[in-house]
């Protein structure tokens, strides 16, 4: 029985949990029970303010390679005041930058075609196309990161992309040259209409764009702090491969990427269109065959590792509280939250989490409302040790906290084991 726990877009609880998000098949195995936990980015405001907490329950489909968790929150929940922005990061910035600048120096794009973007946050990669004269158009609900976004110039609406809303911009616009949607396919829990609505705006030489970090990512590099209730879907490239082939589009390229800690980026077009299959793409289908990535063996063995790994993160935390140590965290990430919120963390064990971004500062993550504080006041605090929870960009914020902090200070990352961060 579909529920609604939003205003909102309507959910169905079954889907990821019964059957398969992307092709409905009911073919699912258990891979990795997190339990009961909040919502990754839903902080809170005062200390007293109660958190609810959903099931986290990673299931891959055996017909399409798609992994998967139950969505039991809406879009509109997690999405309408979002306090991620990808612009607090140098490396993303600098990552988004040399894509629209290839884009354009390989003649890929021009000022006489037009780019659309899928979850434009807060203009971090459209901006480069303005600079190339090259019109653009954001798609993003969240309302106070769109803002950000129209004041560089940008174009935005502020809604949730589907088939309705590519129709509707298909009539209005005709067909981009390009589309890119990264890290968004994830965050979506009707993946097919998703997926139609990409069909309906790809033309016969439309390139769609398609950046995400990859199932196998979190199998072989213990990555399952990015499992979190916002993100639906974990994508393999056999899953987009076969996805892509239901709505009348081609995988027809696989880049490896080091971003995010490593991703993949689709490039995908028509089946209707002169465009020919890289031989990238057989390659990562073979690679996550051989790697065994649908087998339920693996995922079994996968779920015992990761529990070593948060016992011993919690042996660890209760060691530097006998020891009277003052332990912050660095990064209020959804994968901070997963993290601890996986682990049996006692008050206090965490004093407070730094980040750079005003849009998380003075709120509070669960559990116990840790406070979570500007970078600067990490000198004022004199912590022993810090974790630091985005390892996607450790060695960016073991460098920039080498500025401020004494050496005294141990920096710390939990994941792929724990371990202490000494880049030298």
């Amino acid at each position: 029985m579909a529920i609604n726990l939003d205003a909102g877009q309507e959910l169905s609880p079954a889907r990821g949990r019964d059957f398969c998000r992307g092709c409905s098949g009911k073919n699912l195995f258990s891979a990795l029970d997190l339990g009961e936990l909040p919502l990754a980015n839903e902080l809170q405001k005062t200390p007293n303010e109660h958190v609810e907490k959903f099931p986290l329950h990673l299931r891959i489909c055996k017909e399409c390679g798609l992994g998967q968790v139950a969505d039991v929150v809406t879009p509109e929940r997690i999405f309408v005041d979002y306090r991620y922005l990808s612009s607090t990061s140098s490396t993303f910035l600098r990552h988004s930058k040399e894509l629209v600048d290839n884009l354009v120096q390989n003649g890929e794009v021009n000022p006489s075609e037009w780019v659309l973007e899928i979850a434009s946050n807060d203009g971090y990669l459209l901006k480069n196309f303005l600079s190339h004269g090259i019109p653009v158009l954001g798609i993003e609900p969240a309302k106070n990161v769109s803002e950000i976004a129209r004041a560089l110039g940008i174009e935005v609406i502020s809604e949730f992309f589907s088939s309705g809303l590519a129709t509707e911009l298909h009539t209005k616009r005709g067909f981009p040259k390009i589309i890119i949607a990264n890290n968004v396919m994830a965050h979506v829990p009707d993946l097919k209409d998703f997926l139609q609505g990409l069909a309906i705006m790809c033309g016969p030489s439309t390139q769609i764009i398609v950046e995400n970090p990859t199932l196998l990512g979190i199998l072989d590099k213990m990555q399952f702090d990015t499992i979190y209730h916002e993100h639906y879907s974990y994508l393999s490239a056999t899953s987009v491969n076969f996805l892509c082939q239901t709505v009348g589009l081609s995988l027809n390229k696989v880049e490896k990427l080091e971003v995010h800690g490593g991703s993949n980026r689709y490039w995908i077009g028509s089946i209707n269109s002169q465009a020919k299959k890289n031989s990238s793409v057989e390659s990562s289908l073979m690679t996550e065959r051989d790697r065994k990535l649908f087998d339920q063996k693996t995922w079994v063995n996968y779920s015992q590792s990761v529990n070593k790994t948060l016992d011993a993160l919690q042996e660890w935390l209760d060691d530097c509280s006998k020891k009277a140590k003052r332990v912050y965290g660095y990064g209020a990430a959804a994968k901070a939250s997963t993290l601890i919120n996986a682990i049996k963390l006692k008050p206090n064990q965490i004093i407070a989490i730094a980040d750079v971004s005003e849009e998380k500062q003075s709120r509070l993550m669960p559990p116990f409302g840790i406070r979570i504080i500007s970078p600067n006041d990490l000198v004022k605090d004199s912590p022993t040790d810090i974790l630091v929870f985005p390892w996607n960009i450790e060695e960016e914020i073991f460098l920039e906290l080498r500025k401020i902090l004494s050496d005294d200070v141990k920096l710390w990352s939990a994941i792929p084991v724990l371990h202490e961060l000494t880049f030298r």
